[in-house]
């Protein structure tokens, strides 16, 4: 399998190397990026490619390639996209798939005329060993209807000042924090719910990582991560960023179930937890500190997990990445092609979700979604 790379970063390159792990005939032979921050990484690992274009144009114009991965800033994403479309060429794209709603009704549009399958997405939440135990307890009718969903997603300060340094802290060119940051969670939670959402409100803003909340000391703790590449800066508190560093958001489905939705970039000690109710039962968990846990109505546990102990570290999110990459390979290379778990249209719409809650955290009004999924439904079927 001969793969080609727009966008060569740390993700791709941590991605790649994942699949290389699984199928050793997976091979990165080229790659388009002015500033390969996945580099250092791929050199460590004794990957990097030795062939470099200019442009993704050249690159499949010269190499006859069996995938494109594209990691390139999210903005270029669409753009990557139709350009490997236009090919023919079986594409890997990292979240979130686009930036806005315009880019949506596009792609939407492409999909339409070459059609789903050609695009894979990097949604790997789906792919844990949590998502795949709460759709077992779903289809086995465990949990009941769906009623309502609390969860959040926070992270360490670190993290937080990475964001406000890399050039994700800009939303022309991330889309967002709720949409870079988040998407996964939206997609999880719209595949718990098992429709989509119909209406959204947001409230949030930037309060932590303002110039007066600057620490007189330990000031390496938010600027630790080792930050370099296109559009990166080294102020933190004070930086030009303008996405939010906290949000909330409230969903109703179509199907009448609720999700409460908390998100926080400085967060002592961080976690990523849920706790979904149905009409059957209940089940919680935490992708960040391991936990799974379910209970039926007469409050009799059916499931006790910890799966962050059974992977034994919390890197490649929190296994998830492996577990993606195993599922893709065998997609790609097995004549007995399985079901990936998510596709690109889910991205998509986790993606329009993301925007229309920042609609709302912008303008304060509720927004309904129903008009938007009727143009998305119009353009795929163009």
């Amino acid at each position: 399998m001969k793969i080609g790379a727009v966008g060569l970063g740390n993700r791709i390159a941590h991605v790649y190397h994942e699949l290389f792990q699984i199928n050793k005939d997976a091979e990165l032979i080229a790659y388009v990026d002015p500033l390969p921050i996945g580099k250092e990484y791929a050199e460590k690992n004794n990957f990097f490619p030795t062939k470099e274009y200019s442009t993704l144009n050249e690159m499949l114009s010269n190499e006859k390639l069996d995938l494109l991965m594209i990691g390139s800033p999210n903005h270029l994403h669409l753009e990557h996209i139709k350009i490997g479309l236009k090919s023919g060429i079986k594409i890997f794209a990292e979240k979130p798939i686009v930036v806005n709603e315009n880019q949506s009704f596009e792609l939407a549009k492409l999909l339409g005329e070459f059609g789903h399958d050609q695009v894979l997405v990097g949604l790997v939440l789906r792919y844990s060993q949590h998502a795949r135990s709460v759709r077992d307890l779903i289809n086995n009718n465990v949990l009941g209807n769906i009623v309502s969903i609390e969860a959040s997603e926070h992270i360490m300060p670190w993290h937080g000042g990475f964001f406000m340094r890399n050039w994700r802290r800009k939303e022309k060119f991330s889309g967002g924090f709720m949409l870079e940051k988040c998407c996964h969670d939206i997609d999880f939670y719209n595949m718990i719910a098992g429709c989509r959402v119909k209406r959204v409100a947001s409230f949030g803003g930037r309060s932590s990582f303002i110039p007066q909340n600057k620490p007189k000391e330990n000031l390496e703790e938010f600027s630790k991560y080792n930050l370099f590449g296109w559009e990166s800066k080294e102020k933190v508190f004070d930086s030009d960023a303008d996405i939010v560093d906290h949000q909330v958001a409230i969903i109703e489905y179509e199907n009448g179930a609720t999700l409460a939705f908390h998100t926080n970039m400085r967060v002592p000690d961080e976690f990523r937890r849920f706790a979904v109710m149905g009409t059957n039962g209940m089940v919680e968990g935490d992708f960040v500190r391991g936990f799974l846990k379910a209970h039926d109505q007469q409050n009799n546990i059916i499931l006790d997990e910890d799966y962050g102990a059974a992977f034994g570290m919390v890197k490649g999110h929190y296994g998830a990445d492996n577990l993606m990459l195993k599922d893709i390979n065998q997609h790609l290379t097995n004549s007995d092609k399985i079901n990936l778990p998510v596709g690109v249209q889910d991205c998509i719409e986790a993606g329009v979700v993301a925007m229309k809650l920042d609609e709302s955290r912008k303008t304060g009004k509720i927004i309904d979604l129903t008009s938007t999924w009727n143009r998305l439904d119009k353009e795929m079927r163009k």
